[in-house]
């Protein structure tokens, strides 16, 4: 397993609380649905095409006065826009807990393997220069390069 290099909490919560926004949509359609007999919302425009010989489900929905439930039915299904679905509820109407992972997977960003090598070689060169006394530190620095080199007052340099 990857070594997690830094987890978006704020990020996570913010989806997960969008999420939950969308349960309660999700029930409201699902009820919806089941109130008119239909799977979704094709079929509730199938079944109520073929009781009025319609073409339009807006006109068979208002001749069976269906219409306000097969509007908030739109509405409903573009307010959820997808992200979000009666399979991915559990039966308590909660989000299932692999849609969780998920976004929580999405948000961890995780060291690739060369960040890894670096970080080890990194930590092993600053064990071994805080080894040394403080009066040994002083022979070294970092130039204008960015490179580990002698101090111009080093006598060690010599």
């Amino acid at each position: 397993m990857n070594k997690i290099k830094r987890k978006k909490n704020y990020e996570i919560q913010v989806e997960l609380d969008q999420l939950e926004k969308l349960v309660l949509l999700i029930v409201e359609k699902d009820d919806l649905l089941e109130q008119l007999e239909a799977k979704s919302i094709a079929d509730f425009e199938t079944k109520i095409n073929a009781l009025t010989k319609f073409t339009n489900p807006m006109a068979s929905a208002n001749a069976y006065s269906k219409a306000t439930e097969y509007v908030r039915l739109l509405e409903l299904e573009t307010l959820i826009d997808g992200k979000l679905s009666s399979g991915d509820l559990n039966k308590s109407k909660e989000l299932k807990s692999a849609l969780i992972s998920g976004v929580i997977e999405k948000h961890t960003e995780y060291y690739t393997p060369g960040e890894l090598t670096t970080k080890k070689t990194l930590e092993k060169l600053m064990q071994e220069f805080n080894k040394l006394s403080t009066e040994n530190r002083q022979h070294i620095g970092f130039n204008r390069n960015s490179e580990l080199a002698w101090t111009m007052y080093s006598e060690l340099r010599f």
